[in-house]
C-alpha cells in the first residue's frame, strides 16, 4: 500500500515526460525544413540551408512552384518553375530520395551473401 503513491508519481512523470517529447517532435517536424509542411494551399517541398538562419526553398502555392531564399530579414523569389520545370524537378527527387535510402530487405540480403562468403 505504501508503493501505490510512488508508482503513481512514476507513471504521472512518466505520462508528462512522453507528452513534452510528442510536443516538441511536433513543432519542430512543423518547422523544419527537412519535412514537408503543408498548409491550406501551401506546400514546402525541399529546403537547402545556405548558412546560419538562411536556406533555399521550393515551395508551391496553388498551381505555382516557387524557388525563394529564406532568411531571417526577407524572403525572396529566386525564381518561378514552370510546369515542366516541376514536374522534372518532383521525378528528380522521388528518384533520388528512393537512391539515397537503401530497402531493409537489400540490406539484410547483403550481409547474408557476404556472411555466407566468408564461410
Amino acid at each position: 500500500m505504501k508503493w501505490l503513491p510512488l508508482i503513481g508519481m512514476c507513471l504521472c512523470v512518466a505520462v508528462i515526460l512522453y507528452l513534452a517529447y510528442w510536443v516538441t517532435r511536433r513543432i519542430a517536424m512543423g518547422n523544419m525544413g527537412g519535412a514537408i509542411t503543408s498548409g491550406g494551399h501551401m506546400r514546402i517541398y525541399d529546403r537547402l540551408p545556405l548558412g546560419q538562419n538562411k536556406a533555399v526553398v521550393v515551395a508551391r502555392v496553388g498551381l505555382r512552384w516557387l524557388v525563394l531564399g529564406v532568411s531571417d530579414e526577407e524572403i525572396t523569389l529566386l525564381t518561378e518553375l514552370s510546369e515542366e520545370e516541376s514536374r522534372i524537378w518532383r521525378q528528380t527527387k522521388q528518384v533520388s530520395s528512393e537512391a539515397a535510402v537503401p530497402k531493409f530487405s537489400d540490406i539484410i540480403s547483403d550481409v547474408l551473401r557476404k556472411k555466407n562468403d566468408k564461410k
